[in-house]
Formats: structure tokens, sequence, C-alpha cells
């Protein structure tokens, strides 16, 4: 469980570095993007805590796939915003 909640903070963090970045390049469109994914993903993580403070056994898997394709939406969002345009 703690290993779930370590991804939960991981893909925050790399969320939060995402829009940083596409706040320094002005990508207008990815700075929404990424500031609406890393609200989820800071609920996601409050509820993956409060999972772990509850001391279930099983981690909710829907919310940790949620959590890893939204991470990697961003950054592939991000990459094709900035290589590919």
């Amino acid at each position: 469980m703690k290993r779930h909640v370590l991804m939960s903070v991981v893909a925050t963090v790399i969320n939060g570095a995402v829009f940083v970045a596409a706040l320094f390049r002005q990508y207008a469109l990815v700075e929404v993007a990424a500031s609406v994914l890393t609200g989820l993903q800071v609920f996601f993580m409050s509820s993956t805590i409060g999972d772990l403070l509850d001391k279930r056994k099983e981690p909710n898997r829907a919310r940790t796939s949620a959590v890893v394709l939204f991470t990697i939406f961003l950054v592939a969002f991000y990459y094709f915003t900035r290589y590919l345009r």
C-alpha cells in the first residue's frame, strides 16, 4: 500500500513539474491541462493516504490506473506540444 502512496506522490510531482515547464514555455493549453490534472492527482493522493490510514489491505486499482494514465497523458501532451507542433 505504501508503494501506491509513493506512486501518487511521484505522479503529483511530475504533473507539477510539467505545469511549471509549460508555464515557462507559455503553452496555455498544456498549462490548463496540467493544472486540472495536478488537482486530480492531489485528490487521488489524499484518497490513497486515507486508504493507508484506514489500513485497507487492497489499494483501489481503478484509482491507481487513473494516476498512471493521467501522468502519461500529460507528459505525452507536453512533449507533443513542444516538439511536434
